[in-house]
């Protein structure tokens, strides 16, 4: 080994150390969160649910390129805000240092999402949320009722939105059962009838209708009227005849 050799093999590995620590270093400080209160977790959410991992899709993407997104589909069961859909799909980064999310397929989650375009969605064509290690998702027991305090499923696992306590089911308030797309349809109340017209008597049961009223009497009176005239008549001829006489 030459004297040159010597020196440069040193120099070589301090420069290829140098450039694997600068270049690794910014992708593993990346990713840093905030912490939430529960409130500001629902706030900053635009769909919040209790749900299970049921498909989770990776696409192959350009080796030279960013990494795609995962994108997962949960089967829901309560959807504490947004539309009550029976199942949502999402994206999250698969890289850690990009903040993605890495949801494990048969796991209920508490699932904080984003709408828009950004971020992972924008990487995931028609995929309209997306969430990330900053959004407080928390894995919680499997089964599809209401949160209670204490139903995170590993105690250890770290959550921006803080462990399932009182103040987070406080925050996140009642939820809607997925699927129900409207309210349940309430009692039918009785109709009440719109009032009478008093000038136009409703007919009924007992209750005659003036009109057919005025008509009987007009036609009682047309009647009686036939019957009467002949006789007036009468009289009107024998009162003539009864006057001629008296002047002859």
């Amino acid at each position: 080994m030459t004297l040159r050799s010597i020196f440069l093999f040193p120099l070589a590995a301090l420069v290829l150390a140098a450039a694997v620590l600068v270049g690794a270093s910014p992708a593993a400080h990346a990713c840093s969160c905030a912490d939430l209160t529960p409130a500001q977790a629902v706030g900053h959410a635009d769909a919040v649910f209790t749900g299970t991992v049921v498909n989770v899709q990776v696409g192959d993407g350009d080796p030279f390129g960013p990494r795609p997104p995962a994108v997962y589909r949960f089967r829901a069961d309560n959807v504490y805000k947004g539309a009550p859909a029976a199942e949502f799909t999402l994206a999250s980064d698969l890289d850690g240092a990009s903040c993605g999310y890495k949801f494990e397929p048969g796991t209920r989650y508490l699932v904080f999402a984003q709408s828009g375009t950004s971020g992972a969605a924008e990487r995931a064509p028609g995929v309209s949320l997306s969430s990330s290690l900053c959004s407080g998702n928390i894995p919680v027991e499997a089964g599809t009722g209401l949160l209670r305090p204490g139903d995170e499923r590993r105690a250890s696992h770290e959550s921006w939105s803080g462990p399932v306590d009182a103040a987070l089911i406080a925050a996140l308030g009642p939820p809607v059962k997925a699927g129900r797309t409207s309210a349940a349809p309430s009692s039918p109340q009785p109709t009440a009838a719109p009032p009478a017209d008093r000038g136009t008597p409703v007919a009924g049961p007992g209750r005659p209708v003036a009109g057919v009223a005025v008509a009987s009497a007009a036609l009682v009176a047309a009647l009686a009227a036939g019957l009467l005239l002949p006789v007036l008549r009468a009289r009107r001829r024998r009162s003539g005849s009864a006057q001629h006489g008296d002047l002859t």
